[in-house]
C-alpha cells in the first residue's frame, strides 16, 4: 500500500490536481461572496460570480506559467535517503561499480499520473456537456435568419435603446418559436418576442423590451455562453454548477433592476407570472425562468432591496480580486526530511559487526560499494565519500575541512569497510548504520544548515516531456551512484555516438548525471522539475568540439550550449541558472585517524 506522504506528493504534483484545488477555493470564495452581497444590488453579485468564471477559464493557463507554491509534507525514513526535491538532500556522483542485494528495498514513485484513459473520459464528458451549448448557437441562429422584422417594435426598441445608453443597431425581430422575450446576437443584437406581442399594451411591450436590452447592453448573451463553456469544462465539480445557477439568477435580477426604475414592481411582478406560464426550453437568454420565478418575482416586490447598476467600484474591485486569484501560484506538495538534525535522545541504528581498515598503500584501483541484503561492503574510500553514502547528498552540499575532501597522497586516509546487520535490512536502513559508523569510529559530529546558492535548475522543456516513465514492476536490482533501484549502462549507438543509459531512474539522478558528465558546468545541476515518477532515457555525451586554429581549448560556454540542445531535443529537459535555498551538511568535527576495531 502507498505511504500517504508519497500518495499526498503524487496527487498534489499534478497539474490538474492543482487547477482542481484552485477552482474550488475560487467557487466557495464567489458564493460567499455572493451570501454576504445578497442585500446589495444584483449586478454587484453577478460581477463577483462573472470574474470567478473569468478565472476559471484563465485557471489552466495560469496555473502553468505561475510558479509554483511548494508545502512541504514530512517524507518517510527510504525518502530522507534520496528525496526528490532540490532543498532536500539528494545522491552522490562518486564513481562506483554498486551492487545491490535481492532484499534492497527503496520506495518507487508510481505516483497517480493522469493516464491517457482518464483524460480521453474527461475529455468525452466535458464534449457532452458543451453541445447543448453548440445546439443553442446553433437555435439561435436559426431564429435570428428566420424572424420577421416588426416596424413598430424597432421604433419602441430604437427609442429606449438610446434611453439605456446602447449606441449601435438593434433589430426587432418577431419568431413564432419564441415562448417569451429574448436576445440574440453579439455583433448584431436583436431582441426577439412572439409573434403575439403584437397584441401586447404598451406598458407590457416596453417593460420586455428594457428587460431584454439590459441584457444587450450588458453582454449577458457573450459572457453565459462562456461561463456555460466553462461548465463543461469543470463538469465533474458541483460548485460550478451552482454558481452558474447564481450566475444566471443574478444577471434577471439585474435586468428586472433597471425595468423596475421605470415601472411599478406589482404590475412587473404580474407580468412576469403571465409570461413564466408560456416558458419553453431555450438555450437564449429568456425573461422568465420557471426555476427562478419566486426569487425573482419576491426581489421585485421587496422594496428594501437596492437596485441600479454595479458601480464602477465594484466592478473594479471583482477585476482586481479575479487578477489576484489568477497571479496566485498553483500548489505543489513536496517531500521534505522529517529532521535533518537528529535529536539527542534519537537512537540511530547500528551494524552489529563493522570493521574498517586502512587501504594498503600498495593496492591501485577505484572505489567501489556494494549493499547486499545484510552487508556494507566499500572499498577504498575516504570518509569525504562515506559521508556521501551515508547522507545520500552530493559535493556541493557538504561543508568541511579540506582535508575531508581532497586527502594528501599517500597519507593513507582511505580505507574499506565491511559492516553486518543483524538481519535482512534494506539499502536505506544499511545507509543510517553508516551515519552511525561515522559517528562512532570518525568522532564525526555534524548539523545542517540552509544554504543560498547559485545552480542549474533542471525544467521541463516548452515542447514538454520526451521521455517516459519506467512501468511499474520492473525488475532493477542495481544502483548507480547512491540512487536505490537504478540501473545504469554505458551505450554507444551505431553511429559511433557514447552515452549513458538509465532505467528507473528519478530525475534527480538525472541531474546528477549532467553533472558527472559535464564537470565544466560553472554551477551544479539540480532537479526543479517537480516530477516525482522514475524514468527511462539515454543521455548522450555531448561531441567534442574541434579546436580552434591556434589550439586553443574548446570554449567551454559552447560545449554547455550544445549539450543543452542534446538535452532539450532528446529528453524534453532544459535548465536555466538560479538560486536556490539547498540543504547543506555541516561537518562541526571529524578525526582522520577512526579508532581501532
Amino acid at each position: 500500500m502507498m505511504p500517504v506522504n508519497e500518495m499526498m506528493l503524487a496527487i498534489s504534483s499534478s497539474l490538474p490536481a492543482s487547477i482542481a484545488v484552485k477552482a474550488t477555493f475560487i467557487l466557495a470564495l464567489a458564493i460567499t461572496g455572493t451570501w454576504f452581497t445578497r442585500s446589495n444590488r444584483a449586478a454587484v453579485r453577478h460581477a463577483l460570480l462573472a470574474a470567478a468564471f473569468g478565472v476559471l477559464l484563465l485557471l489552466p493557463i495560469a496555473s502553468v506559467v505561475a510558479p509554483p507554491v511548494r508545502i512541504t509534507v514530512l517524507a518517510t525514513e527510504q525518502e530522507r535517503i534520496a528525496p526528490p526535491t532540490v532543498a532536500d538532500t539528494i545522491s552522490s556522483l562518486v564513481p562506483s561499480n554498486t551492487k545491490a542485494g535481492a532484499t534492497s528495498a527503496t520506495p518507487q514513485s508510481s505516483g497517480f499520473p493522469l493516464s491517457a484513459p482518464i483524460m480521453a473520459g474527461w475529455l468525452a464528458v466535458a464534449a457532452l456537456f458543451f453541445l447543448p451549448v453548440v445546439a443553442g448557437l446553433m437555435q439561435v441562429r436559426s431564429v435570428r435568419r428566420s424572424g420577421l422584422p416588426w416596424r413598430h417594435g424597432q421604433a419602441v426598441v430604437d427609442k429606449l435603446a438610446q434611453d439605456v445608453g446602447i449606441h449601435r443597431e438593434v433589430k426587432m425581430l418577431l419568431h413564432e418559436s419564441a415562448a417569451g422575450p429574448m436576445t440574440c446576437g453579439v455583433l448584431r443584437p436583436a431582441v426577439v418576442l412572439p409573434p403575439d406581442a403584437q397584441s401586447w399594451d404598451e406598458e407590457s411591450l416596453t417593460r420586455a423590451i428594457v428587460h431584454e436590452l439590459e441584457h444587450i447592453r450588458r453582454r449577458d448573451w457573450v459572457s453565459h455562453c462562456v461561463a456555460r463553456g466553462v461548465c463543461a469544462m469543470y463538469w465533474f465539480h458541483p460548485l460550478v454548477w451552482i454558481a452558474w445557477r447564481q450566475l444566471t439568477l443574478e444577471a434577471e435580477r439585474s435586468c428586472d433592476d433597471m425595468v423596475l426604475m421605470r415601472s411599478e414592481a406589482t404590475a412587473y411582478a404580474d407580468q412576469l407570472v403571465g409570461l413564466a406560464r408560456r416558458l419553453s426550453k431555450s438555450s437564449a437568454l429568456a425573461m422568465a425562468n420557471r426555476a427562478d420565478l419566486a426569487s425573482r418575482v419576491a426581489a421585485v416586490l421587496d422594496s428594501s432591496q437596492q437596485r441600479g447598476r454595479a458601480g464602477i467600484a465594484s466592478v473594479g474591485f471583482a477585476c482586481i480580486a479575479a487578477a489576484l486569484l489568477l497571479t496566485t501560484s498553483p500548489l505543489r506538495i513536496v517531500a521534505a526530511p522529517q529532521s535533518p538534525v537528529q535529536p539527542a535522545t534519537t537512537v540511530l541504528p547500528a551494524f552489529e559487526v563493522a570493521s574498517i581498515k586502512a587501504w594498503p598503500s600498495d593496492r591501485v584501483g577505484g572505489v567501489t560499494t556494494e549493499f547486499s541484503a545484510n552487508t556494507l561492503t566499500l572499498r577504498g574510500i575516504d570518509l569525504w565519500i562515506g559521508i556521501v553514502l551515508a547522507y545520500g547528498v552530493r559535493d556541493f552540499q557538504i561543508s568541511g575541512p579540506e582535508w575531508l575532501k581532497m586527502p594528501p597522497a599517500g597519507s593513507g586516509n582511505r580505507y574499506d569497510i565491511v559492516a553486518k546487520a543483524s538481519g535482512s535490512v534494506p539499502e536505506s536502513r544499511l545507509r543510517l548504520m553508516l551515519r552511525t559508523l561515522l559517528a562512532e569510529r570518525f568522532h564525526m559530529a555534524v548539523h545542517w544548515e540552509k544554504k543560498e546558492m547559485p545552480v542549474l535548475a533542471l525544467l521541463v522543456a516548452g515542447g514538454g516531456l520526451k521521455i517516459h516513465e519506467t512501468p511499474t514492476g520492473t525488475p532493477v536490482e542495481s544502483s548507480w551512484n547512491g540512487f536505490t533501484n537504478v540501473r545504469h549502462e554505458l551505450i554507444r549507438d551505431p553511429d559511433g555516438r557514447g552515452g549513458h543509459s538509465f532505467t528507473n531512474a528519478p530525475m534527480a539522478a538525472l541531474a546528477a548525471a549532467l553533472s558527472a558528465t559535464m564537470p565544466f558546468a560553472p554551477e551544479p545541476f539540480v532537479d526543479m522539475t517537480e516530477l516525482p515518477g522514475r524514468f527511462t532515457f539515454v543521455l548522450h555525451d555531448a561531441p567534442r568540439l574541434p579546436r580552434s586554429a591556434s589550439n586553443d581549448p574548446p570554449n567551454f560556454d559552447d560545449m554547455i550550449a550544445t549539450q543543452k540542445t542534446i538535452v532539450q531535443n532528446e529528453l524534453g529537459l532544459t535548465w536555466e541558472r538560479r538560486k536556490a535555498p539547498v540543504d547543506v551538511l555541516v561537518i562541526d568535527h571529524a578525526d582522520k585517524i577512526p579508532t581501532e576495531n
